[in-house]
């Protein structure tokens, strides 16, 4: 599917899986660990989101909504820096974060949300 073979996705998705790996080889590389996987989260999220809705839709030309988008910030930002924070001592609430995902948003609205040429 040619969503997922955009570069920017591609390189999105490759460093984040790196990223990972260092991370289950106990390799804590600051501000890697602590920042890297934010900003890169809404533009793997979000394609991964817009592949699935143009394959089931069969609609190349289909692009996720702004408020979608914004939506999908507002989710993550109170579900991981609100909610699980309360819940939990292993996760911390960073404002920082919140600003890479509204980043990596406005990455994945600028390069990837776009219609497809049939």
């Amino acid at each position: 599917m040619q969503t997922l073979r955009h570069p920017f996705f591609l390189l999105c998705f490759v460093l984040f899986c790196l990223n990972q790996l260092l991370e289950l080889a106990g390799r804590h590389i600051w501000p890697l660990h602590a920042y890297l996987d934010d900003l890169l989260c809404m533009p793997v999220v979000l394609t991964l989101a817009l592949a699935a809705e143009r394959v089931y839709f069969k609609n190349p030309g289909f692009v996720l909504p702004v408020a979608y988008v914004a939506g999908a910030v507002a989710a993550f930002a109170v579900i991981f820096e609100l909610l699980l924070p309360l819940l939990t001592t292993k996760h911390t609430a960073d404002l920082p974060d919140v600003l890479l995902y509204g980043l990596g948003a406005f990455a994945f609205q600028a390069l990837l949300n776009k219609p497809l040429h049939e």
